[in-house]
């Protein structure tokens, strides 16, 4: 993937994080503990998917992208 393409699939999971952040706000008001929990491991494993398969993998290619630098 060259470098450009690379940017714009990030700037794509910065969008997709912060409809995530929606989902867990949503998420957090529910007032069945067991539920909350279940929808919380569920967005985990969604945070975990995308940052590693997205994320991370774009990284080891390109560092300068990081969007935690």
């Amino acid at each position: 993937m060259d470098k450009d393409m690379a940017s714009r699939m990030l700037k794509a999971v910065l969008t997709l994080e912060a409809k995530i952040g929606e989902l867990d706000v949503l998420v957090s008001q529910l007032n069945d503990e067991k539920e909350r929990d279940e929808y919380v491991c569920a967005l985990g494993n969604v945070i975990g998917i995308i940052s590693e398969n997205f994320v991370r993998r774009i990284v080891r290619q390109y560092p300068e992208l990081d969007p935690d630098r």
